[in-house]
């Protein structure tokens, strides 16, 4: 006799049970398989414990409090949202025997650390790269740390004081060395022709003085110098001709005099020529073979001359302010509206007793009075806006899109600006930016909406005479919130979420921050 199973009374719910159990198998199954595979990988990248005090130590003494380090700190990384976030990252090389690594590179930047340079960094023996820029980091730069092999130290932007020890000589395998914005003391020492092998060299408002050794002549693998704000004496234009591979060349404001040596226009990979602010005389030469010239920025020198058709190519960035060049009529190339560059002329020829030349480019200029105020509304149209019995008027720029070197004139209004200078190594050719933009309280019951402008840092519009109407006008207190709406829809979101009245789930973890809202 045979006996038959009793029959699922629902089948559909058997094969559900059936697929949860093969998912959980399946589920573990993988779990138990990532741990054996994690094992040998946390094994293989552990830290000697010699390493690990150090850095527990160092930083300590940089201010950093609550930052507690392991054998696992190997490759941690703190990522980050915006551009500005902190950035802390421990890199390590795993390829010695025993499971160990060691310490590379140490990146600790935007901590607001306000601690010192701890002389301990040289316990951590195969260091080779550090960036501690953008903090509040005092004291000098620890002699001991020459030492080290280090091939790139950064500093920038910092509270830092002090010469340059000159220990830092033995600093042989250097190829990135920058110390701008800070405080440092004496001149640019000599010892930096000991740097054979550096490509990048930036002392921009380091505190330091001039003049420039002419020892650095011999550093032919530098591409990217950067020197500006220097006092001291005066000095002729350095001899930089053996660097053939120069790309970005920047000698801002360092009191040199003379003439602009002949083989700077020849150097075929320079794409950034910056010797703004400094007493060069002389002309632009007729012809110019550096190809890859995107930027040049000749401001505020004694330059004097025509502009040749040479420098006017096709997509590059030519400033010209506050020169002695002769005036610039309309009937000129360079004024040509369909030129395909920025180029900026105001105040590029010697004015005398005629404050005509100070706006090239035009037979005429009248100005019916002149004004002690100006409202502009950077990056948009223009807006009225009535506050009791005060009406402003704010002139849009929106139909600017700004540039290096910009000269802007609105001879219906009466005014303008001149903008001068780049945002560095962020390869935008045509610098032009926005900040996002935001509902702007000017009122606490009304919001205006203005997208605005992010200028270089060398703007120079100070300078350009602002002309009005004639009418009075009363004076209003803007008061700018900040993004309080936008806080308040995160908030609201954020309790609907956790209510659960919000579709789909969303992955939450303690101590973690997910929203770049507020």
């Amino acid at each position: 006799m045979k006996f038959s199973p009793p029959a699922e009374k629902n089948p559909d719910k058997s094969r559900l049970r059936n697929l949860l159990s093969i998912f959980r198998y399946a589920f573990l199954v993988s779990v138990l398989s990532l741990s054996c595979l994690e094992t040998p990988r946390l094994a293989a990248a552990r830290l000697p414990q010699d390493e690990v005090d150090a850095l527990n130590l160092i930083t300590k003494k940089m201010g950093a409090n609550g930052w507690n380090f392991n054998a696992d700190s190997c490759g941690e990384y703190l990522p980050r949202v915006q551009r500005t976030d902190p950035d802390r990252n421990i890199t390590c090389d795993c390829r010695f025997e025993n499971n160990t690594c060691h310490i590379t590179s140490l990146y600790f930047k935007r901590f607001n650390l306000a601690g010192e340079l701890p002389p301990e960094l040289i316990q951590l023996r195969y260091l080779k790269n550090i960036d501690l820029s953008y903090n509040y980091l005092s004291g000098s730069i620890p002699s001991q740390w020459a030492s080290l092999q280090l091939e790139m130290m950064i500093l920038s932007s910092n509270k830092l004081d002090g010469n340059l020890p000159k220990e830092l000589a033995e600093l042989k395998n250097l190829i990135d060395f920058r110390i701008n914005d800070n405080n440092f003391n004496g001149s640019i020492p000599d010892f930096v022709q000991n740097w054979k092998q550096i490509k990048r060299l930036e002392m921009v408002a380091s505190g330091l003085e001039g003049p420039i050794p002419p020892s650095i002549s011999v550093l032919e693998t530098l591409t990217d110098l950067r020197i500006s704000d220097l006092n001291g004496p005066t000095q002729g234009f350095p001899m930089l001709i053996t660097m053939t591979g120069m790309i970005r060349l920047i000698l801002r404001n360092c009191n040199i005099s003379g003439e602009l040596p002949a083989y700077l226009w020849t150097m075929k990979s320079l794409e950034v020529l910056d010797v703004s602010f400094n007493k060069l005389v002389g002309k632009i030469p007729d012809t110019i073979s550096a190809d890859r010239l995107r930027f040049v920025f000749l401001t505020g020198n004694l330059l004097s001359g025509d502009v040749p058709d040479s420098i006017l190519r096709n997509g590059i960035n030519v400033d010209l302010s506050y020169n002695n060049f002769a005036f610039q009529g309309p009937e000129q190339p360079v004024c040509q509206e369909n030129l395909n560059l920025n180029l900026n002329l105001f105040r590029s020829s010697s004015m005398g007793n005629n404050s005509r030349r100070i706006l090239p480019c035009k037979r005429t200029f009248s100005c019916p009075k002149y004004s002690n105020c100006l409202h502009v509304n950077a990056g948009g149209k223009d807006v009225i806006i009535k506050e009791n019995k005060t009406t402003l008027s704010y002139e849009g720029d929106g139909q600017e899109e700004g540039g290096a070197a910009k000269y802007f004139l609105n001879e219906q209004s009466f005014w303008g600006f001149s903008s001068s200078g780049d945002f560095m190594d962020d390869y935008d050719y045509q610098n032009i930016r926005y900040t996002e933009t935001r509902w702007i309280s000017w009122r606490f019951d009304r919001w205006l909406r203005i997208p605005a402008y992010l200028t270089p840092v060398g703007g120079s519009d100070s300078d350009l005479k602002l002309c009005s109407s004639g009418k009075k006008k009363g004076t209003a207190y803007v008061v700018a919130g900040a993004v309080a709406a936008a806080c308040l829809i995160a908030t609201i979101l954020g309790i609907l979420w956790w209510r659960g009245n919000l579709p789909g789930k969303w992955c939450r973890k303690k101590g973690n921050a997910y929203s770049d809202l507020c």
